[in-house]
């Protein structure tokens, strides 16, 4: 009757479990999509602002500061992770790779607590470190922009480079790199194979020069603020994943242990019925 009791107890506790599981599978849920279309919606806007700056690049008479390569020692990193694990191998996978490269002289801008905990058990050079929710997606998106360039202005790193998960669908989310200065156009992601635009003949107004000022600056903004909403994407999308693969298997846990409790508790009843008739058989 001991293991009976104690069978049962191991059932319901599973069965609370999957309950909060399974709620916390379904608010995933509803962020991932919301996440999602966000990511989505925002990645044409930044592959025709690179064929832009492409075009006025080539008119441009001298090279951008933030261009150009810098001769410093070190290098910034800006990791982007969740706030919150249960994200299955989300974080993890991000982690290894950054060790598998084995960083010498980095220094880190870490946004969320897991890249900040990663860091400083790492005992790398933290230079700053945001929860991803603290800010606004945009109004960190502009934090992460001003330190980055002023950074690079200042020559306190040869390379910025930012490392995410990339949302590639609801199953799958990679680790990415992307060199964020210098500026590398071709470095980055484009899902579009030709340019939508071209033109041979362009007249600018005020000067190329004057506007690789004004965009530059603003395309560094424009991918940071589309990584953070990728990897907000990708966190909704493994959490929900997660959550729905602990709620399967919880399931299956629990069908194991109820036929467990249903063998022990006709062992049980067959056991007693053996006394009864043992018994009857002593008085006749």
């Amino acid at each position: 009757m001991a293991q009976i009791r104690e069978v049962k107890k191991r059932i319901r506790s599973i069965e609370n479990t999957k309950k909060v599981t399974h709620a916390m599978e379904l608010v995933a849920g509803a962020k991932m999509r919301k996440s999602q279309m966000a990511a989505l919606a925002g990645r044409p806007y930044s592959v025709n602002l690179g064929e832009i700056i492409d075009e006025v690049k080539a008119k441009s008479a001298r090279k951008h500061e933030l261009l150009k390569a810098k001769n410093a020692p070190g290098e910034i990193i800006i990791l982007v992770t969740s706030d919150r694990g249960l994200a299955g191998g989300l974080n993890i996978n991000l982690f290894r790779e950054i060790l598998a490269k084995e960083i010498k002289n980095a220094k880190f801008i870490t946004v969320g607590k897991k890249a900040t905990n990663f860091a400083a058990k790492s005992r790398f050079e933290i230079l700053a470190s945001f929860t991803s929710e603290e800010k606004s997606t945009l109004d960190l998106a502009r934090t992460l922009s001003k330190m980055a360039t002023n950074a690079y202005r200042q020559s306190q790193a040869s390379k910025i480079s930012l490392v995410y998960p990339h949302f590639e669908s609801t199953i799958k989310q990679t680790p990415k790199w992307i060199q964020l200065l210098p500026i590398q156009i071709n470095s980055i992601d484009q899902p579009t194979a030709q340019p939508t635009y071209h033109y041979d003949d362009l007249i600018f107004e005020p000067s190329a020069d004057g506007i690789l000022e004004s965009i530059l600056p603003h395309f560094i903004l424009t991918q940071i603020y589309q990584i953070l909403l990728e990897a907000k994407a990708s966190e909704h999308s493994a959490r929900m994943v997660a959550m729905k693969n602990a709620t399967d298997a919880a399931g299956d846990l629990i069908d194991d242990l109820t036929l467990t409790y249903n063998q022990a508790r006709q062992e049980a009843i067959t056991k007693e019925l053996l006394d009864i008739i043992t018994a009857q058989r002593a008085f006749e």
